[in-house]
Formats: C-alpha cells, structure tokens, sequence
C-alpha cells in the first residue's frame, strides 16, 4: 500500500511479480502447504485492483489443463512463446553480442537451427556446447565453426541440457505419450510416422487420438501431410538415447 501510494498513485507500472513453473501450485496445495484458493485469490485481488502491479505466470502447462482456476485467472492474457525465426535464430547464433569473434560456416549456422528449429533455450544451449567446444580447440581451429563442430556441441548439449529433456519425459507427458515418443524417435530424424503405424507399435496404450493430442498440445510433435514427427531434433535424440 505504502509503495503504490508514492509512486504517482498508480499511475506507473511499479512492480511485476513473476512466478515461474505456475502449475506447481496444484502439487504444493496437495501436500497442504497451503490454501490454493487463498493464494490464487491473491493473485486475482492483485490484478483487479492493484493496476501499478503486473503479474506474470510462466508454466508449460496451458490454462485449459486448469479449468478449476478459470475463475481466478479470468482477466490473465495468455501469450504463447513459440520458436525463433530463421533470421532471429541466425543473429543469436552468429551475433549474440557486437564484435563476436567467432565465424560459422554457413552450414554450420543452418544446422543449429535444424537441430533446435529455434527453440530459445535449446539453441542458448547448443551455442553454449560449442563456444565451450571451440574454446578447446588448438588456435588454429577455434575460430570458425563447422558442422562436425555442431554434431559434435549436440552430442554434449543432450548431457548438459539433460533437466531440461527430463522435464519433458517426467513432468509433462504421460506413459503413453512416453511410448509413442520413443517409437518415433527409434524412426530416425525427420522420419514421419503414421497414426495406424503408431496404433500398430503400441496396441496396449489405450486412446492413441488423445495420447496424439497430448502430445501437439506439449509442442513435441507435428502433424505432417498424413503423419507425425518430432518438432526438434534435439528432443528426438533425447528420447532416441533414452528408448
């Protein structure tokens, strides 16, 4: 109250509260920790009537998986983050800070964005794996990055990043979702799987349309002509490894 009443009574955005992994929430109040409806009537109070304050809830789970809290987050703006583009993905590659030292062959920067399709974090962890990569290197070589520098960052980054896949394989997908993934990636990259193909695999993992659905709504895969793929490689080779 003190805070929003010196600061121009509102007028100004003040403070932005964010709060990531939001559906954590659900798991927390079921170990009674505390009151879920208490905490998310905060949040709706804090929205409404508190207009100096922004609240920002980040999650990989979208608002339709928590239609209890409908009520609570009625005036929440969804807004999707998606994959770079190709041109975005290029200046973060090869420039990521003026002056950058380091050159990549024009394969190399395209097979970056092949292997993360411009996935922010996977392609901040991929450049991570080569800058790393390079810095090893004798003088000579470290400089210029090729494609064999980036198949090989790639085969670092899946130990690396291996939180980030185990989020996917163990928070956000079920054991059919699982065993679909794992048919797939055995497909090889860009390899397209059939639904009937996919039924056909794995006969016992129940309504194959709503494992398929689970999985398009998580961004793992894509639906392609009259098949399924993976949506980025890395995430493939992650499950590839794992079969």
């Amino acid at each position: 109250d003190d805070i929003e009443m010196a600061l121009a009574n509102g007028r100004y955005t003040i403070g932005l509260l964010a709060l990531d992994e939001f559906e954590m929430i659900a798991t927390t109040y079921h170990n009674e920790r505390y009151d879920e409806e208490d905490f998310l009537s905060l949040f709706r109070h804090t929205i409404q009537h508190r207009p100096p304050f922004k609240v920002m809830l980040a999650g990989s789970q979208t608002l339709d998986e928590f239609q209890k809290w409908a009520s609570y987050l009625i005036n929440v703006q969804v807004v999707k983050i998606g994959y770079l583009t190709a041109e975005e993905n290029r200046q973060l590659v090869e420039r990521p800070i003026q002056n950058f030292a380091l050159q990549y062959e024009a394969e190399a920067s395209q097979r970056v964005l092949a292997l993360t399709r411009g996935h922010p974090a996977l392609v901040q962890l991929l450049c991570y794996e080569i800058v790393t990569l390079k810095n090893d290197q004798d003088t000579g070589l470290r400089r210029r990055v090729s494609i064999a520098d980036v198949e090989a960052a790639a085969t670092k980054a899946l130990v690396g990043g291996s939180f980030f896949f185990l989020d996917i394989q163990q928070n956000q997908l079920n054991a059919p979702a699982l065993s679909l993934l794992r048919v797939m990636a055995a497909r090889g990259e860009g390899a397209l799987v059939s639904r009937s193909g996919l039924a056909n695999q794995i006969p016992h993992t129940g309504d194959v349309e709503q494992t398929l659905a689970l999985l398009l709504r998580r961004d793992v895969v894509e639906a392609v002509d009259n098949g399924y793929r993976f949506q980025v490689e890395l995430i493939r080779r992650w499950f590839a490894q794992t079969s």
